[in-house]
């Protein structure tokens, strides 16, 4: 049975990214796309801390957040202990993964979601799985700095596979990876097929997140949360309530604030709404939501 509310921690770590990816003028241009060893070292420290401050709560998370590119390369195995620890899945953003296959410097960008064999005193599995999933759109200034690398002009490998991830207890939910945010295709395959979109982020323009978050909340009809990096904040959560004063469910803005926070999002009763349509707490449906219309193209030249 799908739980009364889904328990969110939204972990905003303090990467900068003018420290953990250097040009590295040697010749190596496989060190400027990995994070940088000091930078590295406190990206992990970051980590452990912010999860035993989640473990050390009197509620614990369902699922866990970090932001894009925020956990490094083999520090996997570490996060998924850690989820099997908690009895929670974690989804985080790791560093960028060298495609060795490709005949030029390339890199994908790559998040896991990693689901623990108990999750909430609750065995689900026989082992704890890890999935990928990647970034289809690289944004257009990470795309610059990637191609401006001295050693070597670095290609970005896209992964245009869209997952939706579904829980008998968290519902349905899926994984946007920061820029992706934006695609339109991907938004129209998440149509009346999610509870909970989540947003990893390594995003400067918070406030173009903020209003997406909302517009997508009502047009999706469903919770969404953006978890950004600490560098920039900005980390929210909306839901589509009726009241305007409760859809902000969380808020966390401000630059340079690396900060842990469990958030409640509501869950049985916004998947009740979106297949009646009759919980008054929430918005009306969108159009098109559950009856949905074909539409002819018609162009007129004037």
């Amino acid at each position: 049975m799908t739980n009364d509310t889904l328990r969110v921690g939204v972990i905003q770590t303090s990467l900068h990214d003018d420290a953990a990816w250097v040009d590295n003028v040697s010749g190596n241009w496989q060190q400027s796309v990995q994070i940088s060893s000091h930078e590295e070292r406190r990206a992990k420290r970051e980590i452990r801390h912010y999860l035993a401050s989640l473990k050390g709560l009197d509620r614990k998370p369902d699922i866990i957040l970090f932001p894009e590119l925020s956990v490094p390369i083999g520090f996997e195995r570490q996060v998924a202990r850690a989820s099997e620890d908690l009895e929670a899945i974690i989804v985080a953003g790791l560093d960028y993964r060298i495609e060795p296959a490709q005949p030029h410097p390339a890199v994908s960008n790559e998040a896991v979601v990693i689901v623990p064999r108990i999750l909430g005193g609750q065995k689900i599995a026989l082992r704890t799985e890890i999935r990928r999933l990647g970034k289809t759109y690289p944004a257009p200034g990470e795309k610059r700095k990637l191609l401006s690398i001295s050693a070597s002009r670095v290609n970005f490998v896209s992964n245009p596979t869209v997952w939706v991830f579904e829980s008998e207890c968290l519902g349905k939910f899926a994984v946007a990876l920061c820029y992706d945010f934006m695609d339109l295709d991907r938004i129209v395959m998440y149509r009346n097929r999610i509870q909970t979109l989540f947003v990893l982020a390594y995003n400067r323009d918070t406030n173009s997140f903020d209003h997406l978050s909302e517009a997508l909340g009502r047009m999706l009809f469903c919770n969404v949360v953006v978890c950004n990096c600490g560098q920039f904040g900005g980390s929210h959560a909306v839901s589509p309530f009726r009241k305007p004063y409760k859809r902000t469910v969380y808020r966390h803005s401000g630059q340079n604030l690396p900060n842990a926070q469990l958030i409640e999002l509501p869950l049985r009763s916004l998947l009740h709404h979106q297949q009646n349509g009759s919980n008054d707490q929430f918005k009306s449906l969108p159009p098109g939501f559950s009856n949905l219309v074909s539409l002819d193209r018609g162009v007129v030249k004037i």
